[in-house]
C-alpha cells in the first residue's frame, strides 16, 4: 500500500474558526484562576516597571569603583518578576482548577 493513500484515509480536516470559538467559549473560569490571571497581568507590568525603577549599572569609574557612570535597564530583575509570578499564579491557577474538577464531580454525584 502507498504511504500517501494511507495518509489520505486516516487525515482529518482542520476545526474550522467558528467550532474553536465554541469551545473556547464554553470554558468558565472560577474565581481562583481569574485572580491568578489578574495577578500575572499586573505582575508583568510590575516587572517592567521595577526593571526601570532599580536599574544595573552599565560602566563604573575607573577612579572610583563604586560609581555608576551609566545605568541599564534592568533585565535580570524584570525576568526574575515574570519567572516567580508566572509560577505562583500557575499554582493558583490550578487549585483553582482542582476546585472546579471536584465541584463538578459532586454536582455528577449529586444528580444520582
Amino acid at each position: 500500500m502507498d504511504m500517501f493513500e494511507e495518509i489520505d484515509k486516516v487525515k482529518k480536516d482542520l476545526p474550522k474558526v467558528k467550532s474553536l470559538s465554541r469551545e473556547v467559549y464554553k470554558m468558565s473560569f472560577n474565581v481562583y484562576q481569574k485572580i491568578a490571571i489578574v495577578i500575572f497581568l499586573i505582575c508583568l507590568f510590575l516587572g517592567v516597571y521595577f526593571g526601570n525603577l532599580f536599574p544595573s549599572c552599565g560602566s563604573t569609574s575607573e577612579i572610583y569603583s563604586n560609581v555608576c557612570l551609566t545605568t541599564e535597564f534592568n533585565f535580570s530583575l524584570m525576568l526574575f518578576i515574570w519567572f516567580t509570578s508566572f509560577i505562583i499564579c500557575l499554582f493558583i491557577f490550578a487549585i483553582g482548577h482542582v476546585i472546579y474538577l471536584l465541584d463538578s464531580i459532586n454536582n455528577q454525584l449529586v444528580k444520582k
